[in-house]
């Protein structure tokens, strides 16, 4: 798949994105290891947190490698793009 979005691009996040929720298939920035990468929402438990992928799944680091992230690592959800 294509990436969404190129580098550079401007984006809108909505860093109160708890009253707007989330869903499988949103677009969030993440804070992993002290960097603010773009992810794509992959799956949602309550126990074992979210699994967030790249778009470009062949070039991406995501949770395919670092595994799940919790709630308190989403900086925002994208809503415009």
């Amino acid at each position: 798949m294509l990436p969404t979005l190129k580098n550079g691009q401007d984006i809108l996040v909505f860093n109160w994105w708890k009253l707007l929720g989330l869903k499988i298939g949103d677009i969030v920035v993440v804070k992993k290891n002290r960097k603010e990468m773009v992810k794509r929402v992959g799956q949602m438990s309550f126990d074992h947190g979210i699994f967030v992928v790249g778009d470009n799944q062949k070039f991406s680091t995501d949770s395919r490698r670092f595994g799940p992230i919790k709630k308190e690592q989403i900086i925002g959800k994208a809503i415009w793009y």
